[in-house]
């Protein structure tokens, strides 16, 4: 899965707006937006960031692996 999609369906769970995960991470709301909707790219520390507000785990897997848990 798209890690933009993975984080919006996780502010769905959690009942948040991007505007809202801005304001927890720090980030403005347009760079939040600009991610989400892939005008911007995602760079390791805001990742990071969005990762450990939501909850979520960033890990690395050979892909071969990864078409196991699909």
């Amino acid at each position: 899965m798209e890690f933009s999609i993975a984080i919006k369906h996780r502010l769905v769970d959690r009942n948040l707006n991007p505007s809202e995960l801005a304001r927890l991470t720090g980030h403005s709301p347009q760079y939040i937006h600009n991610l989400l909707n892939g005008n911007r790219r995602w760079n390791e520390d805001s990742m990071r960031k969005v990762c450990d507000t939501l909850g979520l785990e960033l890990a690395v897997i050979p892909k071969e692996e990864s078409e196991v848990l699909k």
